[in-house]
């Protein structure tokens, strides 16, 4: 992450230095189309349950090696247990969530060939790009567990959808726990990726692109600490305490003692819910984006 950092700023400076590379100044408006997916406690598998996403760009080219990019994305992440069928001690958290990501991002590029759409002599680059970014997110889970909490049902009023972070499913609202601040729905990131751009003629171009995000929050997918007490999060909320814990070994234990209910399970209380050493979640976008050239000035000889 560092040398990819240093590499920025390093190919930044080279670009505002290449005056052989100045042209005057355009703006392309573009569209991506793609994917979105992340990384963190319930996914560990790169594109594993990837959802459609889409971009709007607008992007100003200030000479053939450096530009600055605004965008506005909106895309859809998950991630589920269930599918974890290496590691037995995740397969038995069986946590899931989805949450949509709506993305605000300013980014600079660099083209590490001089490029320029609709001129002949520069018609490709591969890029990189980084920068800063302001989403938001709403993890969500199944108020009832089922095999695949994916799977449409055919009436979704039966198991709804439920927002977790209003509920404090680790005990961010219940007084019984004052020190767990709730975590915020709107954070900051840092976009960092990597891309290949071409000309298509002198109007328009297209882009192939990977992009991470890397997010300051371990709550993306609600689960960043330790279970909290059935007893305590259920006399004030007990849809956040049914949400809190959904392991196999609450499931065992219910079904060993017919007449209990989950105010009388004790057996993970204050254990680790979150994976161990895995403080920050990820997320990423990767998608192909066309883009059309608006000019201002009249063309003229390319050079």
């Amino acid at each position: 992450m560092k040398r990819l950092f240093i590499l920025v700023v390093i190919a930044f400076s080279f670009a505002l230095n290449a005056q052989s590379q100045s042209i005057d100044p355009y703006s392309e408006l573009g569209l991506m189309i793609g994917a979105s997916y992340y990384i963190g406690d319930l996914n560990d598998q790169h594109f594993r349950l990837a959802q459609p996403a889409s971009s709007i760009q607008y992007k100003t080219n200030f000479n053939r090696r450096f530009a600055l990019r605004g965008s506005l994305s909106l895309g859809e992440i998950r991630g589920s247990d269930k599918l974890n069928d290496i590691d037995t001690a995740k397969f038995n958290r069986n946590l899931h969530f989805k949450s949509s990501i709506y993305e605000l991002s300013g980014v600079v590029e660099f083209n590490f060939f001089p490029y320029e759409t609709g001129n002949i002599r520069y018609p490709f680059t591969p890029y990189i790009f980084s920068g800063f970014s302001l989403f938001n997110f709403n993890p969500q889970a199944r108020q009832t567990d089922t095999q695949n909490p994916f799977d449409r049902d055919g009436d979704d009023s039966n198991n709804p959808w439920l927002d977790l972070q209003p509920l404090g499913t680790e005990g961010q609202y219940s007084t019984r726990y004052p020190e767990k601040d709730p975590y915020q729905l709107i954070q900051v990131a840092i976009p960092i990726g990597v891309g290949l751009k071409a000309s298509l003629g002198d109007n328009l171009s297209i882009a192939l692109e990977y992009g991470i995000r890397k997010v300051f929050t371990d709550y993306i997918d609600d689960v960043g600490g330790i279970y909290a007490s059935p007893q305590y999060l259920a006399m004030e909320n007990i849809d956040a305490a049914t949400l809190s814990d959904r392991s196999n070994a609450l499931q065992e234990f219910l079904a060993a003692n017919p007449g209990a209910d989950i105010t009388t399970w004790t057996g993970n209380t204050n254990r680790q819910r979150a994976n161990e050493n895995d403080w920050t979640d990820w997320y990423y976008f990767t998608g192909l984006t066309i883009s059309y050239r608006i000019d201002t000035k009249p063309k003229v000889c390319q050079y």
